[in-house]
């Protein structure tokens, strides 16, 4: 379980933004203040709350420079190619940041007698540079590139988070953005899978009807009704028990055999399913596939067999293909989206042949299920 939850850094609101920002800066200067504490610097021996002022003026600085330079800079000029401009103008904002810095040092220093007092002790270059007028102070930060030195060091952290940050919800909206459009696709699949099955189906029990076979009518009429249910509502999950897609199959294969009059079907199954869940509907373009390109005349047959391994499952069908048309259909929208949808689902994690030899078409698809996919009873 992860400590924060992802909205924390993927879609944070107002509020949570101001807080982000707000402990980060605070943990910035913590480390500032702790570093400037224990090492060696041009602060040493100063009172412990002048070494904090003095890291908290240089660190409001710092946040000043940073908003302004990525909430108005980039966005307004250097991302959209004002390169002089914008360059001008960040120059701008380091002679700003460098005074704000300097004047900040210089008063926070002289105000202190011990600071004063132990600055012209032992660095007395720099305590005669803080003695000197503001304009040379600045100008020597700036001539010497200490300042920007700095500044870029330090703005180095923020930015390079930043940059991880967004490059991470770009990655994830992305990902967001496929699951989506192949949820759309599979949408798509079964309005457009629906009707036709749903007509042929229809025609097939009314005349069992018809031929007064109302027993076999009315378990047809039971098999449609709760193949719809669970293909339009239950389906919606993104996982589902292999009990009941089998179960699902099992239907279409009833359902689909009412109109058969030669072909022999068979659909073999391990005796006692275990309480795998897998992806839905993932292997019902298969089936329908096989029904559609097999011939219905003597000797054609459709063999259908699901076998379970340690941590995968096997799904195999073989039917007889029909010479003038095609047993692969690969523009096909069913076998397109289990294809992006087993990508999705299953990366590294499945492997999908197809063998036509003698028309006999094959197929074998093996997913290999995770832990976390086996469930107890």
């Amino acid at each position: 379980m992860s400590l924060f939850p992802s909205s924390f850094f993927l879609q944070p609101g107002k509020a949570l933004r101001w807080l982000q920002h707000g402990l980060f800066w605070l943990v910035l200067l913590g480390l500032r203040f702790y570093l400037t504490s224990i090492s060696f610097n041009v602060y040493n021996g100063f009172p412990t709350i002048n070494i904090f002022l003095l890291n908290t003026s240089n660190i409001v600085a710092i946040v000043l420079f940073y908003y302004i330079l990525v909430y108005y800079l980039w966005p307004k000029y250097l991302a959209n190619h004002h390169y002089v401009k914008g360059l001008l103008l960040l120059l701008v904002l380091l002679v700003v940041y460098t005074i704000f810095d300097a004047i900040a040092e210089k008063l926070l220093i002289s105000s202190c007698v011990t600071c004063t007092a132990r600055l012209a002790q032992a660095q007395p270059a720099y305590f005669q540079l803080i003695q000197t007028n503001l304009s040379n102070i600045v100008l020597v930060r700036l001539v010497t590139f200490g300042s920007p030195f700095f500044l870029f060091l330090t703005l180095t952290i923020p930015i390079s988070i930043k940059t991880a940050l967004n490059a991470y919800r770009s990655n994830m909206k992305s990902i967001t953005l496929a699951k989506e459009k192949l949820e759309l696709e599979l949408n798509f699949l079964r309005a457009q899978l629906n009707p036709h099955f749903l007509f042929n189906s229809m025609n097939n029990i009314y005349g069992l009807i018809i031929k007064g076979k109302a027993e076999q009518s009315a378990n047809l009429v039971s098999r449609l009704s709760e193949l719809l249910r669970y293909m339009l509502y239950e389906s919606e999950a993104d996982t589902m028990p292999l009990s009941k897609e089998v179960k699902l199959m099992t239907d279409y294969i009833e359902l689909e055999k009412v109109r058969l009059n030669f072909t022999r079907v068979t659909f073999n199954l391990p005796t006692i399913l275990p309480n795998i869940h897998i992806a839905p509907l993932l292997f019902i373009p298969l089936i329908e596939n096989a029904f559609k390109f097999t011939p219905d005349e003597s000797g054609a047959f459709i063999d259908i067999l699901i076998t379970i391994r340690p941590g995968a499952i096997d799904f195999k069908i073989e039917n007889t293909a029909d010479p003038d048309g095609s047993g692969d259909v690969p523009g096909g929208i069913g076998l397109s989206n289990m294809k992006k949808r087993l990508e999705l689902y299953y990366p590294g994690r499945y492997r999908y042949e197809t063998s036509n030899k003698e028309n006999n078409y094959l197929v074998n698809l093996s997913l290999n299920y995770e832990k976390d996919q086996l469930h107890d009873r």
